[in-house]
């Protein structure tokens, strides 16, 4: 008896139902993904969603760029490369610090830059920016480059310089010079805390701020404000005659002056005494004219008062001390700061007040008989 046509294609349909379905329980929907095999394909099936598999498919991405965090309830597996770049670039003791970190980061990278936010992660790796940038709510991209000088002032877990960094731009960004070139300047004079005074003290009427200080050559008085500045370089005074035990300049100026001593008494058989040296904007604050802080060349290291001991400050200039000085400081760098005949220029008298500008300034100014102010508009 022979079949009817519909039964035919019934039959045929039935075994192409089944044929279908034994094929499709046999296709791996993986086989496209590198690196598969039985183990990790039941770690896939198991943490991923059905989503977030067909993002692995679509995307090609290899077994070995995530497996290592796929058990872990932070993984995400749309930031498995952030979480490679972030590891590479960090040692991490604890996966979960890893996954936390980045996801906080990317988040909100990602809220703010949208689909750019990978390049912006790639910024904060290259620069080593990654935790300053978590650890800040200020973090300004385009600061990137100044984060980068000032850090080096600060300790690596001490991420305050984000915000000082953003204030100090926005204030040289009204001098009329280039902000970046004076930044770097400042950066390499001043150590953090005396940047910080340099940058958020209210300056006197007339004042301007010093961000780059020649200690050999900078004027320094009421104009010039140079915050907490303090020599990179300091020694202390030694076998010198000096009022306080622990007296100190800046290593050049301090070896020059005990070559000086040491001269003079060769010469003369007598001393003078260093009754004042290097002082600190901490201790200038804390003198009876406190205004000076800031503003006093004292704090460059290159200045010293001197005497002669038993006798007054102002009792100085009648010594034959004070007249060698006078002939012979300069062949030692030094130079008398405020000489009797050069107050209208430097506002200043002082026969004690000595200061190192090295010896190619001092002997030009001994022999043209100048004061710093006239060196200095000489240039």
């Amino acid at each position: 008896m022979k079949l009817r046509r519909w039964h035919l294609y019934a039959y045929a349909s039935l075994c192409f139902i089944l044929a279908f379905t034994t094929l499709n329980l046999k296709y791996d929907r993986f086989y496209r993904v590198n690196g598969i095999n039985n183990d990790n394909r039941a770690l896939i099936e198991q943490y991923l969603d059905d989503e977030e598999q067909d993002y692995l498919i679509d995307h090609g991405i290899a077994v070995d760029e995530f497996i290592d965090y796929i058990t872990y309830d932070q993984f995400h597996l749309q930031y498995f490369q952030y979480y490679n770049e972030l590891k590479e670039a960090k040692k991490y003791a604890s996966v979960t610090d890893l996954l936390n970190d980045v996801n906080s980061v990317v988040d909100r990278l990602t809220v703010e830059f949208g689909s750019q936010a990978g390049n912006y992660f790639r910024t904060l790796i290259k620069n080593d920016l990654f935790y300053a940038y978590q650890k800040s709510t200020y973090f300004d991209f385009d600061n990137v480059r100044y984060y980068q000088l000032l850090r080096t002032l600060y300790n690596d877990d001490d991420y305050s310089y984000i915000v000082l960094t953003n204030n100090y731009v926005t204030t040289l960004d009204n001098e009329k010079e280039d902000t970046y070139k004076l930044f770097k300047e400042m950066v390499s004079n001043y150590d953090s805390q005396g940047l910080y005074i340099l940058m958020n003290t209210e300056l006197k009427p007339n004042a301007s701020r010093l961000y780059k200080i020649d200690a050999l050559s900078q004027v320094i008085n009421d104009q010039t404000f140079i915050g907490g500045y303090e020599s990179k370089h300091m020694k202390m005074i030694e076998n010198v005659s000096r009022l306080s035990y622990s007296m100190y300049l800046n290593e050049d100026a301090c070896n020059a002056l005990k070559e000086m001593y040491d001269a003079l008494y060769k010469d003369l058989k007598k001393r003078f005494l260093v009754t004042k040296a290097y002082t600190s904007y901490d201790v200038l604050n804390l003198e009876e004219d406190a205004s000076k802080a800031g503003y006093s060349e004292y704090q460059l290291g290159t200045v010293v008062s001197l005497k002669v001991n038993g006798l007054k400050d102002e009792e100085f200039e009648t010594t034959d001390v004070y007249q060698w000085l006078l002939g012979h400081s300069y062949e030692y760098g030094y130079i008398l700061r405020y000489p009797h005949d050069k107050v209208a220029l430097t506002q200043n008298d002082s026969c004690n007040i000595f200061r190192y500008v090295g010896k190619e300034n001092a002997l030009k100014m001994h022999n043209q008989n100048i004061c710093l102010e006239e060196l200095t508009n000489s240039y």
